[in-house]
């Protein structure tokens, strides 16, 4: 005989529940809150996988983090008049969850609250909500409309991105939209940035690559580095004619001085560019996937350029450091695989250039090997110390690397998708004083390939939790005479 299922309750802070197996609901009833949980430990967490339905009745004023995180069956929540706050992940990774109506008398929605809940397709926000929580509804894969009320003051980081918005209007009352909030929108087509916005974070709509043009109001007084980096199609940027902090040029961003060039459009199709004198300061992100252009003159009085400015810029093979830009981010010719050449300005006093590949003027410091180099081995300096991060990421012909007795750091990422290479020597003899960065080497060593090192230093490297991965490929050779 099967045995009988029977309604299952409990206490949890204030509140009742009850989980009836037959409906596969589960209903929590009372006047109070939902309290905060751990992952996994909420008093229904042996029916997580069961729950298809969760009622919430009135006299519930809050929802929990993580109270219903994971339930893989649910596919409806009703959430009522009252609730004032849902926690952080209360509802994430519920995989079967297409809609959720959120009452207006909720003001916010916490950190993931809904993350990965990727079968949403409706989504409906009442008046009164004022904060949208950092990855709220991140990687809702499904969800392709939204209506913001007019009372969202703040949209944190991410907490949109990867959705499939494909129209979208950010409203008057918003003072802020955070780093990456839509980032990875690629089927957002059109966008209006309301007056009265003030700040947009970095990277907020990168690579929502459907995005053609966009305008910002006068109210915008900072822009973040790679707003719209990756936008492939954009094509057209512009300004309100009053705004006090940035100005528009040929469809380039620039600050209202002209001393800032904050982003150049990913669809602008010309081949050639040369910075306007003006200029002293690159943005982060600035150029990224521009695939037009192919020759950029930088002016003589050009002082930084920032993180991965021109990013993925496949048309560039060459480009030229003037003496006066003595500040640059990480990677700025990040992944420019065709790029063979990068020539620093003698006169420079921070950075020289050696063979086309960019060092600090002591070069004691690798900073950037041109992805697009020709040659099929590279030995690094014997001077050099650090080896920066993203240095040699993806360089398409590298095959043999030796890395001299003196490096001490090799950066996160700094060889990785180098897929070629096939041999790595190290003459470090105590891998010890190397400080290896995360996934330095990601993806060289999946196949059978060889690290060299001293003879008599293997079983050290061997030992090393920094090299057990490759541990397998260590072979010995003889000190260099």
């Amino acid at each position: 005989m099967s045995k009988i299922k029977t309604p299952q309750s409990g206490e949890t802070g204030q509140l009742s529940w009850l989980y009836d197996p037959k409906e596969q609901s589960l209903t929590l009833s009372g006047a109070g809150a939902i309290p905060d949980y751990p992952i996994g430990e909420t008093p229904w967490r042996e029916f997580r996988d069961e729950i298809k339905s969760i009622v919430l009745e009135e006299g519930v004023t809050r929802i929990g983090d993580y109270a219903f995180y994971n339930c893989k069956a649910l596919t409806s929540v009703e959430i009522p008049e009252g609730v004032t706050q849902i926690g952080e992940s209360a509802f994430a990774c519920c995989q079967s969850l297409k809609a959720v109506t959120i009452p207006g008398s909720v003001t916010e929605i916490g950190e993931g609250a809904f993350e990965s809940c990727d079968s949403m397709k409706t989504l409906e926000l009442t008046s009164g909500l004022k904060r949208v929580g950092a990855f709220a509804f991140s990687e809702c894969f499904s969800l392709r409309a939204l209506d913001l009320p007019d009372t969202v003051e703040r949209i944190e980081r991410s907490a949109f991105t990867g959705t499939a918005l494909k129209k979208l209007v950010i409203p008057s009352n918003v003072q802020e939209i955070g780093d990456n909030a839509f980032n990875g929108c690629i089927r957002l087509s059109k966008l209006k940035l309301s007056e009265g916005i003030r700040v947009i974070e970095e990277m907020a709509f990168s690579n929502c690559s459907d995005l053609t043009k966009v305008l910002i109001p006068a109210s915008v007084e900072r822009l973040g580095d790679g707003v719209f980096a990756d936008c492939l199609a954009m094509t057209k940027i512009a300004v309100a004619p009053e705004s006090e902090h940035f100005v528009v040029e040929d469809n380039i961003l620039y600050s209202k001085d002209m001393s800032t060039l904050l982003h150049y459009p990913a669809g602008k199709e010309e081949q050639e560019f040369t910075l306007p004198e003006e200029v002293r300061k690159i943005a982060g992100l600035a150029f990224a996937s521009n695939y037009y252009l192919t020759d950029v003159t930088l002016g003589d009085y050009l002082e930084e350029i920032g993180s991965y400015a021109f990013a993925r810029c496949y048309g560039l093979t060459y480009m030229y450091l003037p003496p006066q830009t003595t500040r640059l981010g990480v990677a700025p010719f990040h992944d420019c695989t065709e790029l063979q050449e990068i020539e620093v300005d003698l006169d420079n006093p921070c950075y020289s250039s050696l063979g086309g590949i960019i060092y600090n003027e002591e070069q004691t410091q690798l900073i950037q090997y041109p992805a697009g180099i020709c040659a099929e081995s590279y030995t690094i300096p014997e001077m050099v110390q650090e080896i920066a991060e993203y240095a040699c990421y993806d360089a398409q012909n590298l095959e043999v690397l030796e890395i001299p007795a003196g490096v001490r750091k090799i950066g996160d990422l700094a060889f990785a998708f180098c897929d070629q290479l096939r041999e790595v020597e190290l003459q470090a003899t105590d891998p010890a004083q190397i400080e290896v960065g995360m996934m330095a080497f990601f993806s060289v060593f999946g196949t059978p390939r060889k690290l060299r090192v001293p003879r008599g230093s293997r079983k050290l490297y061997e030992k090393n939790d920094l090299w057990l991965d490759y541990s397998h490929k260590i072979v010995e050779q003889p000190k260099k005479s």
